[in-house]
């Protein structure tokens, strides 16, 4: 029996960078019909142009195409589309204000344009922290879910892993300090 391969995101990166004439092309395509309507109705929503969302949402996948070989395998691919239609409705935005657009309307697309920045960086964000998370030795991280994710206490956490109250207590606290760590040094970078 053939094993199948997760098309997750990076896989489909990895994929997209196969240059073989198939495998990109599938990847391709399987990348455009996962992400190309919510990229349209995010454009959508930004600029209030079905018509120019789809003209924006079409150029970030030919870009996307063309600048394949730029990306890294590790990439967010939603977060790289994202930005790109960001950056396009930013000028679609700017060379329509020049044309006497509403003032209103112009604070509407620039508080949403914010919006999505908030939403990358706390994307970005989350992305690093999962790393990091994962990163952490096995019990160390076990012990951080348990408590973080399940919403475990700490005495409940001991018994489980029959372990003293005390050392949960000290892997979590060490687990705080190395993200916290990590974070410190993400927000320099």
């Amino acid at each position: 029996m053939k094993s199948e391969k997760k098309h997750t995101d990076e896989n489909l990166v990895t994929d997209l960078l196969a240059d073989d004439g198939d495998t990109d092309i599938k990847a391709y395509e399987q990348l455009f019909h996962k992400y190309y309507p919510m990229l349209r109705n995010f454009i959508s929503g930004l600029l209030k142009s079905h018509a120019a969302a789809d003209d924006i949402a079409q150029n970030c996948f030919m870009k996307l195409w063309f600048n394949r070989f730029s990306l890294r395998p590790g990439l967010s691919v939603k977060n790289y589309l994202f930005v790109l239609a960001r950056n396009e409705a930013i000028n679609v935005l700017r060379s329509s204000s020049s044309k006497a657009e509403s003032l209103s309307s112009q604070h509407e697309s620039e508080l949403s344009l914010r919006m999505v920045d908030d939403w990358l960086n706390y994307s970005e964000t989350n992305t690093f922290l999962k790393e990091k998370i994962d990163a952490l030795p096995p019990q160390r991280r076990t012990i951080f879910k348990m408590s973080r994710y399940e919403h475990i206490s700490n005495v409940e956490i001991a018994m489980r892993l029959n372990l003293s109250v005390r050392t949960v207590e000290k892997h979590i606290e060490l687990a705080l300090r190395d993200l916290r760590k990590g974070m410190d040094h993400h927000k320099i970078n």
